[in-house]
């Protein structure tokens, strides 16, 4: 933070921390006039108080979604149609994507799966990796899902109904853990057929890479999540 004639200013990447957004979009908002800034010393610089004051005016969602509609709110999002939602409900979900990204609401997604955090023997990761039914998310398959990063050595992360996940930590002795290599993310069964291919869809990954500790997982969420 830096001050200057008593004005207060932060970084476009601070402002876009702040604000849920990429710095481009930073940028843009600096060339509409919709946010103020100065050249400091070379530097483009945002007033702070203008990042509060849009803080103040942006919109509050309510309560978190409920998973069907979290997952109905993805899959709208990245073009598919969730077979067996009602027009009601995908008409109100539209009506948020129109006002909304996934990143700006990506908290209010959390409800889409429970996650729970195991520790398997190294040598079943790969058998776990290959068991059917089971579908890939986070960073160790989001090269597949087309988001560019390569994490070979992250977590086995999946999404599974519970009837699998039941059996998978049966099967493999999977001991909960704070240092987890197995994510289970568990789905409602009414969800789960939504979920048709071995990579989940790219949006949901990216949801799943922005609750990843690494920053390089968090940038990648919010290029792919944030409305440019």
């Amino acid at each position: 933070m830096i001050e200057a004639s008593g004005i207060q200013y932060i970084s476009p990447s601070d402002a876009a921390r702040r604000l849920g957004i990429t710095p481009r979009r930073v940028y843009m908002l600096v060339a509409a006039e919709r946010l103020r800034a100065e050249r400091i010393g070379g530097r483009l610089l945002i007033d702070e108080g203008g990042v509060n004051a849009r803080l103040a005016t942006l919109p509050r969602m309510g309560r978190p979604f409920s998973a069907g509609r979290a997952w109905g709110l993805i899959l709208l999002a990245g073009g598919q149609n969730p077979p067996g939602l009602d027009p009601s409900t995908k008409s109100k979900l539209r009506r948020v994507l129109r006002g909304h990204d996934l990143w700006s609401i990506r908290s209010k997604l959390a409800g889409r799966a429970e996650r729970r955090r195991f520790r398997a023997h190294s040598s079943d990761l790969p058998r776990i990796d290959a068991e059917p039914g089971i579908v890939g998310t986070g960073p160790r398959y989001a090269a597949e899902a087309g988001l560019g990063l390569i994490a070979n050595d992250a977590p086995v992360e999946i999404y599974v109904d519970r009837r699998l996940a039941d059996q998978l930590v049966k099967k493999y002795r999977l001991a909960a853990s704070l240092r987890p290599n197995v994510l289970l993310r568990v789905v409602p069964d009414k969800v789960r057929p939504w979920l048709d291919a071995r990579i989940a869809p790219r949006l949901a990954v990216a949801l799943d890479l922005a609750e990843d500790p690494d920053p390089r997982s968090q940038d990648v969420a919010r290029e792919a999540l944030a409305r440019p």
